[in-house]
């Protein structure tokens, strides 16, 4: 019989925590299904969860991963036609594994033409774009939108997103070959700033007034970050890094008529009347090619600690990629 193995984390704190280890294959509950693993997403709030810093806390031991894409191999559902259908796994843990068993309702099924790497990779990435800009705040042909975060997955999406909306995009990037990566991708305007010098952002507020951000990261300090609102402008929280919480000085709101928001594209896609219509909508931008020309590194199994540590570490462009041994390649 195949042994497939999984990443557990036995202690908080640390990404040297991970070990990888055998599974150990339950029976499946009822209404669940088994999915064979075949791509993995790496996103910055893996780190979180591993550090237990993450609003979410998963007690150890567990298997982190909340992004990944594959194929059912077994169904308790009672519908044999789920076999082999693809399916992209929304869960809060458990993804970095070669195989896992799960809810329906915790998999999105998707066509099988679109390549695993690319569904791992894009699909959080650009669900939390399409329901920050399309479904919340309805961005707006020629409205300027400044991003943090910008060479990262989310930020990617987002730029291309803006782009092709009409939208205009300032960028906010922490070195020389993320701003020229993000102007490859459509930003029309970028601010350079390595992690010493974010406390200089005010002196570029003038000069970039915008009327909405998009904050990824939470690493500028909010008082900072919302001088560069107009009037009635939009500020939408998607993640932090570390314990970079967010303080919000409510006067900025008062004075400025600002609206704040928070999004959790997972749980908005939950209890969202339209989920359907969203998943379409999400799977097409994925399918076009302005959208998934995202600079991805594929890596294997074996390699997911050390791209966490690279993914920490802020050196990484774009989206890393764990692919598992039921990986088949199907794109060009």
């Amino acid at each position: 019989m195949l042994k497939n193995f999984h990443y557990n984390c036995n202690k908080l704190g640390n990404i040297a925590n991970l070990k990888i280890e055998e599974i150990k294959k339950k029976r499946l509950k009822k209404n669940n299904v088994r999915v064979a693993i075949q791509a993995i997403g790496l996103n910055y709030v893996d780190i979180l969860m591993i550090k237990g810093k993450y609003q979410h806390k998963i007690p150890a031991p567990f298997t982190p991963g909340i992004e990944a894409c594959g194929i059912i191999i077994e169904e308790s559902c009672n519908n044999k036609k789920l076999i082999n259908k693809k399916v992209i796994i929304n869960k809060k843990g458990g993804c970095f594994s070669e195989e896992i068993a799960l809810h329906f309702d915790e998999i999105i099924i998707i066509p099988q033409e679109i390549d695993s790497a690319l569904a791992a990779g894009m699909f959080v990435n650009t669900l939390t774009s399409y329901v920050s800009l399309c479904e919340i705040i309805k961005l707006k042909k020629n409205q300027n939108i400044l991003i943090t975060g910008a060479s990262g997955g989310v930020g990617s999406a987002s730029i291309k997103l803006a782009r092709s909306i009409g939208a205009k995009t300032v960028a906010i990037v922490s070195s020389k070959n993320k701003e020229t990566f993000v102007r490859k991708l459509g930003a029309n305007k970028t601010i350079m700033l390595n992690s010493k010098e974010l406390e200089s952002i005010s002196s570029y507020r003038n000069k970039y007034q915008v009327d909405i951000i998009l904050d990824i990261n939470g690493l500028i300090k909010t008082k900072k970050i919302l001088s560069f609102l107009k009037w009635k402008g939009k500020y939408i929280i998607i993640g932090f890094m570390d314990e970079n919480y967010y303080n919000i000085p409510t006067q900025h709101i008062l004075i400025k008529g600002l609206s704040i928001f928070g999004v959790r594209a997972g749980e908005y896609l939950k209890k969202s009347s339209n989920k359907k219509q969203i998943i379409n909508q999400v799977i097409k931008l994925i399918k076009k090619d302005n959208i998934n020309a995202i600079d991805y590194k594929l890596v294997g199994f074996r390699d997911l600690k050390k791209s966490l540590i690279n993914l920490k570490n802020r050196t990484s462009v774009g989206k890393y990629i764990v692919i598992t041994k039921f990986y088949k390649k199907i794109y060009k």
